[in-house]
């Protein structure tokens, strides 16, 4: 239980991540802090209605910041080689459209979190990835939750690829259970299996 509340917190605050065109001297601090702020305005706006338009709205300014081919492979693991370009591309669109839908379900309910960042990354690879660390406080909690963001710069600007909460990192979370799909019924099982849960109902939207 505890786990699945882990992960639906990184829902609620990893995807707070959403982001404008940014300058090129934009931080990796400073795009999870400020970024997140602009979801939260989106979201008080329309009052936390999961609607398509509040998803597109999102999703404009979402998509832009996350590497979700990068997760995907990374989520994949080593299947990532085998697959052909038609499913890297499936399983990419798939995977983007579980966790925004996910998020949207889960941010109903836990719309009101607060992010708190740290203010100074942590750099590795030449400086071209950073972790920017910060916690999560949901509702009354006595606890917050610390989650971590990974990032890496390229020439369109910095762009999260990974997030941990309490130390489960999300690619390797879901690295396991895409294994089990691969080995029940091959990358096409685990494409057909995302549809599944894509296809399935939304939460409906709150007055």
């Amino acid at each position: 239980m505890k786990f699945l509340l882990n992960m639906k917190v990184f829902l609620v605050a990893g995807m707070l991540l959403v982001a404008q065109i940014v300058s090129a001297e934009e931080n990796p601090t400073t795009l999870v802090s400020e970024t997140s702020e602009i979801v939260r305005a989106i979201l008080v706006k329309e009052n936390g209605s999961n609607t398509e338009a509040v998803r597109t709205e999102v999703q404009q300014v979402l998509y832009p910041r996350f590497d979700f081919n990068r997760m995907t492979a990374l989520a994949v693991g080593k299947y990532w080689k085998q697959a052909t370009p038609e499913q890297k591309t499936a399983l990419s669109d798939e995977f983007r459209t579980l966790l925004t839908r996910t998020y949207f379900s889960t941010m109903l309910r836990y719309r009101d979190a607060k992010l708190n960042v740290k203010q100074q990354p942590l750099l590795a690879n030449d400086g071209k990835e950073a972790t920017v660390k910060s916690d999560v406080v949901v509702g009354n909690a006595q606890q917050p939750v610390l989650i971590d963001y990974v990032l890496y710069h390229t020439g369109d600007g910095w762009k999260v690829f990974n997030v941990s909460v309490e130390g489960a990192s999300l690619v390797t979370v879901y690295r396991n259970q895409f294994a089990e799909e691969i080995n029940k019924g091959g990358l096409d099982g685990l494409i057909q299996s995302l549809r599944n849960k894509n296809a399935a109902p939304t939460v409906k939207a709150q007055s």
